[in-house]
């Protein structure tokens, strides 16, 4: 008999081809009804908006490029302003976490329809405008922040630096084992977890070796979207907990932080529940997960330490304590005070996770880009 369960479906429709933004676009938007367009991109993609903005006879878009740092305010109070004036009655975001952050937002704020186009793996599709957690439970700010529609082209990946892809393949897969751990994960999220592991495990790297080619990037996508997927539905288990934790501590961002402590946090949570543990280990295709995700982390070239994200020196000891200290991480994972204390010290120089000794070798930082 099977075990009694409760699992959400996202509401989004989803679309996946090659080429699709190209030959779909315009007939999601038909679907819609929608005929005031404003197309929101990141820099990198300013080329792609610019051919939908002219292969749209009969609709009347308009584009707006969009960054973040300095400029992200102004250009999100452009956007609005622009959407009031125009009228637009559909957005369209053409980019990764920044920009798809801002098309909900705006999309929420002024209950119009909104159509992603992803360019990396993370997952923000459906994760862009999630509230805060509390407890153990995970609620949505409002419905109509959801996307209506994802168009899923890995065309629009070409050209992803390299280790923009090992970032976001390695968060993606850090968000599926989350689901994975989680107790609360339905059997339906857990099963489109594994699977996506399984795909990114299996071909993230053919993406970085093969610049130009589709296979690798068509299958590595599709693994992020069944994760992304099961993530929506599935609340906060110990592993987010635990990087929300230490983001805090550490003042970091909660994107580089999942790829960084997953090894760390497999190594702690798996002697709890070893059959999760087993199931990673099979998704990746290693007979130890630990080991496997290591080793696929270090061939994508994904950050290996919290020294590497930017934290200095002089920050550890307080990040150590403020996790010891935190008893919500504490409860939320399961774990001991000193066993949270030791992940975060083992994760600054790299160690090998969980065994204390010298740091580890890391590889060469790169900067951030969020331009995808």
């Amino acid at each position: 008999m099977v075990a009694g369960f409760t699992h959400d479906a996202h509401p989004a429709r989803v679309v996946f081809g090659v080429d699709a933004h190209r030959t779909e676009l315009l007939p999601e938007l038909e679907r819609l009804r929608a005929r005031a367009i404003l197309i929101l991109a990141s820099e990198s993609q300013s080329e792609v908006a610019e051919e939908l903005t002219l292969a749209m006879p009969g609709f009347r878009p308009r584009s707006l490029g969009f960054t973040r740092g300095k400029g992200a305010a102004e250009r999100r109070s452009r956007a609005r302003a622009l959407a009031a004036c125009e009228g637009v009655d559909c957005l369209v975001a053409v980019g990764s976490g920044a920009v798809i952050r801002a098309a909900a937002e705006l999309a929420w704020q002024a209950a119009i329809p909104l159509i992603v186009l992803p360019t990396s793996y993370a997952g923000a599709e459906f994760d862009a405008l999630m509230a805060a957690s509390h407890g153990r439970g995970r609620t949505r700010r409002s419905a109509r922040a959801d996307p209506r529609v994802v168009i899923y082209d890995p065309t629009l990946t070409v050209g992803l630096p390299d280790h923009i892809t090992g970032r976001s393949a390695m968060l993606a897969l850090a968000n599926g084992v989350g689901v994975l751990c989680t107790p609360e994960a339905s059997p339906v999220a857990a099963m489109m977890a594994e699977e996506g592991i399984r795909q990114i495990a299996d071909s993230a790297l053919d993406a970085i070796l093969h610049p130009r080619g589709l296979i690798g990037r068509s299958r590595t996508q599709y693994g992020g979207y069944l994760i992304a997927s099961a993530l929506a539905v599935t609340a906060p288990g110990p592993h987010r907990m635990a990087v929300t934790a230490v983001a805090q501590a550490c003042r970091l961002r909660h994107s580089d932080l999942g790829t960084v402590l997953l090894p760390h946090l497999l190594a702690a949570t798996g002697e709890l529940r070893p059959l999760d543990l087993a199931h990673v280990a099979g998704a990746i295709g290693h007979n130890d997960a630990v080991r496997g995700v290591c080793e696929l982390s270090g061939d994508l070239g994904a950050p290996q330490s919290l020294r590497e994200l930017g934290m200095a020196p002089a920050s550890l000891s307080s990040a150590i304590e403020a996790v010891r200290d935190n008893t919500a991480a504490v409860r939320d994972t399961g774990l001991d005070p000193d066993v949270l204390a030791t992940l975060v010290e083992n994760a600054y120089d790299g160690r090998n996770p969980g065994v204390p000794g010298p740091p580890g070798t890391s590889h060469t930082a790169h900067p951030t880009q969020e331009g995808w």
